[in-house]
């Protein structure tokens, strides 16, 4: 076949809920595996893990673009959800390149400090870091462990076939607020644009549109949604079309482009334009926050509220309420907060922004007991391995203490139950 065969449907949620068919040709698969090996410089002979879901657009480059090369791909199954067991297979194996989303990079991290040491990673070339924004905290705390280990951030829609930027860290790089997503990789460009289809200055915050050999053919069965995403490109060869991304970001002086939001992520409070993203940034800017989130949820009157969450060991919430007061507005303040042990992640490792808990509008609701021996079974493992006196069957895990570590502790003890349970039931 030819590059304009299809290579590939990938799936990808819908903000309508129903999932979206992306049509990758194989033009555009194979320039995103090319520039995986040139940017990266791998070699014949060196070991990448696959540990994406074969769901996940990042699998494809995780199994074929070694292949390319001559080396090889270690699968990495059910350790790819298990932080200290992917790193330590990393470590045993002697392997080359890494990548992970920043929710399972946070989790090593806070493993290491908990435990006081890290496994020794002499063959670790890269750790690539995708699927979220990275905050600048987990770049500094890494550099610290692996001071000679780059990382490279990574962006790109599952639309234009993956990653369409790289972005190299160093130890000693200078950050700040935001960590750069990169430049444009091979054969792709990139426009950051006004809602009137004009290239903004830089330094001026625009939606980033995609164009080049990467733009996918559009959405499978699903005329209406590709016409309104993927639009012709005024400034490509003619009859070329540009993927609109629907993300907000603005190019620095030295060309490379910082993530801002989701331009979905907008909402209105009081009448006034809020952008989630940017409040969880200087919540996470602040002592003692490990990590933040902010979520738009309805008050008892159906109104929208601000919902703020916390994690950090002793992090005190009216503290942080009391600092976010002194650097933004009182409209941009959360109304409700919840201090967790760890965000919710999905099976792929993201942020699971629909399964943080809603705070209780009014008094304490009971807990709905077990009603057969399996639920008895777990509720009691769920009890003991968050330290806790009782759980209800409908209790959040995460939203009680639960980490990713804990979780690794309630499927072994489940199993060692009879209990068929795996990681992945944990995070769904």
């Amino acid at each position: 076949g030819g590059g304009l065969d299809l290579a590939y449907v990938m799936f990808t949620s819908g903000s309508t809920g129903r999932p979206k068919g992306a049509m990758v040709q194989r033009s555009g698969m194979v320039n995103h595996l090319w520039a995986k090996v040139g940017d990266l410089e791998l070699v014949a002979g060196e070991s990448v893990v696959q540990n994406a879901p074969l769901t996940f657009d990042v699998s494809v480059w995780q199994m074929l673009a070694p292949l390319l090369v001559g080396g090889t791909v270690r699968v990495a199954g059910e350790l790819a959800a298990d932080p200290s067991g992917l790193f330590a297979m990393v470590a045993g194996e002697r392997v080359a390149v890494l990548e992970v989303v920043p929710s399972l990079l946070r989790a090593a991290l806070d493993a290491w400090d908990i435990e006081g040491s890290a496994p020794e990673l002499p063959e670790l070339r890269w750790l690539m870091v995708t699927g979220e924004a990275l905050p600048a905290d987990l770049c500094r705390r890494w550099h610290e462990r692996y001071p000679l280990v780059p990382m490279m951030n990574a962006y790109g829609p599952t639309e234009c076939s993956d990653d369409v930027t790289h972005a190299v860290i160093r130890a000693g790089d200078e950050l700040g607020a935001r960590v750069p997503i990169g430049s444009a990789v091979r054969n792709t460009c990139l426009y950051v644009l006004s809602d009137e289809l004009q290239p903004v200055p830089v330094g001026v915050p625009g939606e980033l549109y995609v164009g080049g050999a990467g733009v996918g053919r559009g959405y499978l069965d699903d005329p209406a949604r590709t016409a309104g995403t993927f639009v012709p490109d005024p400034f490509g060869p003619v009859g070329t079309r540009m993927y609109r991304t629907g993300d907000r970001v603005v190019q620095r002086p030295d060309g490379q482009l910082e993530f801002i939001e989701r331009r979905d992520h907008q909402v209105k409070i009081r009448g006034r334009r809020v952008e989630t993203g940017e409040i969880e940034a200087v919540m996470r800017s602040l002592e003692g926050v490990t990590d933040a989130a902010v979520a738009v949820l309805p008050d008892a009157s159906g109104n929208p509220r601000l919902v703020g969450y916390l994690t950090g060991p002793g992090v005190d919430a009216v503290r942080v309420r009391a600092e976010l007061a002194q650097l933004l507005p009182a409209y941009m303040i959360p109304a409700s907060w919840l201090v967790l042990e760890a965000l919710p992640l999905t099976a792929n490792g993201k942020l699971d922004r629909k399964a943080l808990p809603r705070p209780a509008l009014s008094g304490q609701e009971a807990k709905r007991g077990a009603g057969n021996d399996r639920e008895r079974v777990l509720a009691e493992i769920f009890a003991d391995v968050l330290g806790v006196t009782e759980v209800g069957v409908d209790e959040d895990f995460f939203a009680l203490g639960g980490d990713s570590i804990r979780s690794i502790q309630l499927v072994s003890r489940a199993r060692a139950a009879g209990l068929a349970l795996t990681t992945r039931d944990v995070f769904e």
